[in-house]
């Protein structure tokens, strides 16, 4: 009788640490990571919902300001280092 009190008892905590390790680990995983991700960026709802937009639609999240034509000139393009190949 104690030996399948034993076994019955094995059972029951396999049973269950399948449940657990199957079902309710995975799920508090994502809860926890989906957690730390919202406290990392709060605005980590607004990015998700950006990202579900009907393909094809178009969103400007940022336009840079003017630039003058004469900022062309200001650019230094560095000098001219002339090499010979060696072989």
């Amino acid at each position: 009788m104690g030996f399948l009190k034993f076994l019955l008892a094995l059972l029951v905590i396999y049973l269950l640490g399948y449940l657990f390790f199957r079902v309710i680990f995975p799920w508090l995983l994502k809860r926890f990571v989906k957690k730390a991700a919202q406290r990392m960026n709060p605005d980590f709802k607004q990015d998700a919902e950006k990202q579900k937009r009907k393909q094809g639609e178009i969103s400007i999240d940022y336009i840079p300001e003017n630039k003058d034509k004469n900022d062309d000139e200001d650019i230094d393009n560095g000098e001219y280092i002339d090499y010979e190949e060696i072989k």
